[in-house]
């Protein structure tokens, strides 16, 4: 399995998204998701609506690319229309081990075409993944507990998909009894997202 570090390695919430918490997961060997906007004709990183002075994912995957990272990264793509400027930027910088989540259906129709790498979203309001034969990963989100994790990575592991597992202190829930299922239940090729990679790393001897 490998971890992702959701929003970076943070080590206080003010560093979530940010360019010391992005290189801190890349040199810690973990992958990391992060969040895409656009403005002013570049594509920055940031969760919320952009105000113009925030990092530039062109900056991340530099950074990445010259550290010689191979780890997971998931592109959480909070705009439509970015689908060009993405893919120039992948290409510049030799960027393969990569999945795109949560555009709307309209833009993924377009990332498919321009085969750009997508994940399908499963949770207990998206019970549909409509872009499945698309995918080689499954983002696995939960709100309410109402889905068996374990049975749902099984399920698409079966199908020669790669499971993407949204840990519960994403949601700030528990997350042991999780992890230990994790740890004792399922096999094989899996990803992590989660807020503590350094944690996870320990607890799954990493």
């Amino acid at each position: 399995m490998k971890i992702i570090a959701h929003r970076g390695f943070w080590k206080n919430v003010k560093e979530k998204n940010s360019f010391i918490a992005l290189e801190r997961a890349v040199n810690g060997g973990f992958g990391f998701e992060t969040d895409f906007r656009d403005c002013g004709g570049k594509i920055l990183i940031s969760h919320n609506p952009p105000k113009g002075d925030e990092i530039t994912a062109e900056k991340v995957f530099k950074m990445y690319h010259e550290v010689g990272s191979n780890a997971p990264l998931a592109l959480d793509i909070k705009a439509d229309g970015l689908q060009d400027m993405m893919k120039e930027l992948l290409d510049k910088y030799c960027i393969s081990n990569y999945f795109m989540v949560d555009m709307s259906v309209c833009d993924t129709v377009v990332c498919v075409d321009k085969k750009l790498k997508i994940a399908s979203r499963s949770s207990e309001f998206e019970p549909v993944l409509p872009f499945y034969e698309n995918s080689e990963v499954v983002w696995i989100d939960y709100f309410d507990g109402r889905i068996d994790i374990i049975d749902e990575m099984k399920k698409y592991m079966a199908d020669g998909k790669i499971p993407c597992v949204v840990s519960p202190d994403l949601h700030q829930l528990p997350y042991d009894a999780m992890w230990t299922k994790l740890k004792s239940e399922i096999s094989g090729n899996y990803y992590l997202c989660t807020d503590y990679p350094d944690k996870a790393k320990d607890f799954f001897n990493l």
